[in-house]
């Protein structure tokens, strides 16, 4: 009975810790940065090929179609682009594939879309393996952690509808962060990619006689692909430093397969890595793979992190409230829709016909929407919201409507203005938009 209580035990505490390692729940916050960052890569690096889309994946280009059965000796092997017979369809495919990777990197409709994207993705590595290489694999295997894993929860798209849902009922309302074990699984799992990515890295290399003899960078800036004399010329001056990046490279490598897993030491090793790939991009030119590395290495940012670099944000900025007409429907519409990005929440907000303002008369209030500051100052109209989308993050894709030098106020000043003394209007507008299709 003692041993049988002692194996009990044993096996109790290797279960939880195995729970703890695979299933701590967490928020979808690491992953959504690397969606974010992967869709912007997918974006950029499909878009520059659009205009040599024939030459890269056509039948009449590259790789012709009867070429792949040689390439191929597996009917495993499958890709939409196969079934495309017409140079419409491929531009067609194509343009479609963009708009899905847009849609990943904004989190719209990201439930689904995650999808389309890994099979679009697929499809070109499987179409033209002649531009198959490491970056495609690892992103492959990226985008399909993404896949299972319940993306689209915070930093998205959905995540704003989901919080103007929930305000339209009431502008009070909070949509609470969301966070499970499965979570915490897809950020494990897409951890260990990373640290095996770089172990295999790091033992190919001490293979190396150039790795070992410490001239590896020497012989990479002598290459065809990145030879660069300026950097030749530095690095014949001081050749210290060929032997400094080489077995850096390595040690960073081989720390970070080990010391990326202490709390303590995960800040210094993951700065190493975004830094280490961020010569292989500036230096070598590899910016596709160093920005789809960095991705992954974003599994690693402890959502405290970001949780404490929000409330630095939010006191830098300090209070700001918005004090609204709650008759105006088209205002409280339009309220929820401007709250539903700020996931701060650096704004508060006051419906004056319920709690009038001590700063703003009544009188004032019936002009236009009133924003005020920590500092006692209340900014009208086109003014509020000109200062909130600077200082709140989640309203930067604004800034270029509302700080166009001399045109933005030069039109949006009256263009407030008109709004506001027809809200009345727009308001009964939006009212019988909404119940005609019920009646």
């Amino acid at each position: 009975m003692m041993l049988l209580r002692v194996l009990q035990n044993t096996f109790a505490t290797l279960a939880k810790a195995w729970w703890r390692i695979w299933f701590a729940p967490s928020t979808t916050a690491p992953l959504e940065l690397a969606r974010i960052g992967i869709g912007a890569a997918l974006v950029s690096h499909y878009a520059l090929a659009t205009p040599y889309l024939s030459a890269f994946w056509g039948d009449a280009g590259w790789m012709p179609r009867q070429l792949l059965e040689k390439e191929y000796d597996s009917k495993l092997v499958q890709s939409l682009l196969f079934h495309v017979t017409a140079p419409w369809q491929l531009v067609a495919f194509h343009f479609v594939f963009l708009i899905c990777c847009l849609a990943l990197m904004l989190g719209w409709r990201t439930s689904w879309v995650k999808w389309l994207v890994l099979i679009g993705q697929i499809s070109f590595d499987h179409r033209n393996p002649m531009f198959f290489y490491g970056v495609d694999k690892i992103l492959a295997g990226l985008l399909l952690i993404l896949c299972f894993a319940p993306i689209g929860r915070a930093l998205s798209l959905d995540r704003v509808r989901a919080i103007r849902a929930a305000k339209r009922v009431s502008l009070a309302a909070t949509v609470p962060v969301y966070q499970s074990e499965w979570t915490g699984a897809c950020i494990r799992l897409m951890q260990i990619q990373m640290v095996v990515l770089f172990f295999y890295s790091s033992i190919s290399k001490m293979a190396g006689d150039d790795w070992r003899s410490g001239e590896a960078v020497w012989t990479v800036f002598t290459t065809d692909e990145h030879y660069s004399p300026f950097i030749l010329s530095v690095l014949a001056s001081h050749y210290w430093l060929v032997n400094l990046a080489t077995y850096g490279t390595v040690l960073i490598e081989v720390a970070y397969c080990f010391l990326i897993w202490q709390r303590g030491t995960r800040p210094y090793l993951l700065g190493a890595a975004l830094f280490l790939h961020a010569q292989f991009a500036f230096l070598m030119g590899l910016f596709y793979f160093s920005f789809v590395m960095m991705m992954g290495h974003m599994s690693f940012i402890r959502p405290e992190w970001l949780a404490r670099l929000g409330a630095w944000w939010k006191r830098r900025i300090g209070a700001m409230e918005m004090i609204y007409d709650g008759r105006c429907g088209f205002c409280v519409r339009s309220m929820a829709w401007f709250l539903a990005f700020d996931a701060l929440g650096q704004i508060t907000v006051r419906d004056f016909r319920n709690h009038p303002s001590a700063v703003v008369s009544d009188a004032e209030m019936e002009k236009a929407l009133y924003l005020v500051l920590a500092d006692g100052r209340a900014l009208p109209g086109f003014e509020a919201y000109r200062h909130v989308v600077l200082r709140v993050p989640g309203l930067w894709w604004q800034i270029p409507f509302f700080y166009v030098p001399v045109f933005s106020r030069l039109v949006g000043r009256p263009l407030y203005d008109w709004v506001a003394a027809n809200r009345s209007r727009l308001s009964s507008m939006m009212l019988k938009a909404e119940y005609k299709p019920q009646q």
